[in-house]
């Protein structure tokens, strides 16, 4: 696959009844299920600004909560996803929801705490790009992704539209990170660690 990953007609129809469920459970916050899918599709288009040519294998989410942006980049890159949740509520959900979408052979979904994922020799560095979206902020955003993040891989979250610096901070620290590039598409903002 190269550029960016697109669903298509199905698959979009798909995940629209997907994620009309995440809704109603309280997993997913409210606005348009469109907008929702729009804005997880960003982070690869981030992705894609900050490493042209890049087409994950091994993708994870923090926090993956409703499978945004986790179990749409599942069904739109063809990667091997992991879902990262603590909530067992919300983890029974989402390995339904990869049956549903017919991502579930390429989709692991884990109940632990992300702080302790990264800590296992399973999961640490096992991921060519981590998201996060409305994890936490962001030093233990970065902390997370760390662990999780291969060595030359991307950490992409998104952002609010006037927090240009926030991550700046994290350059050069014991993280490993070296350079944070902004990217505002017409969906959201996105800051990528790399």
């Amino acid at each position: 696959m190269s550029g960016s990953p697109v669903l298509n007609g199905p698959q979009t129809e798909a995940m629209l009844e997907v994620l009309v469920d995440a809704q109603r459970l309280g997993f997913l916050g409210q606005g348009p299920v469109d907008r929702h899918i729009e804005h997880a599709m960003g982070f690869a288009d981030a992705w894609q600004r900050a490493r042209p040519g890049l087409c994950p294998v091994s993708i994870a989410d923090l926090g993956s909560g409703g499978g945004v942006p986790g179990l749409v980049l599942a069904v739109a890159t063809g990667a091997n996803v992991v879902l990262i949740d603590a909530k067992s509520r919300r983890t029974d959900w989402l390995a339904e929801a990869s049956w549903r979408l017919d991502v579930a052979g390429r989709v692991r979904v884990l109940n632990r705490p992300v702080q302790e994922v990264g800590r296992n020799s399973t999961w640490r560095s096992s991921c060519e790009v981590v998201v996060a979206r409305g994890f936490a902020a962001p030093a233990p955003t970065a902390e997370c992704a760390a662990g999780i993040v291969a060595r030359g891989g991307l950490v992409v979250v998104s952002e609010p539209p006037e927090a240009n610096t926030r991550w700046d901070g994290l350059v050069a620290s014991p993280l490993g990170f070296s350079e944070v590039v902004p990217v505002a598409t017409p969906v959201g903002h996105y800051a990528v660690l790399r």
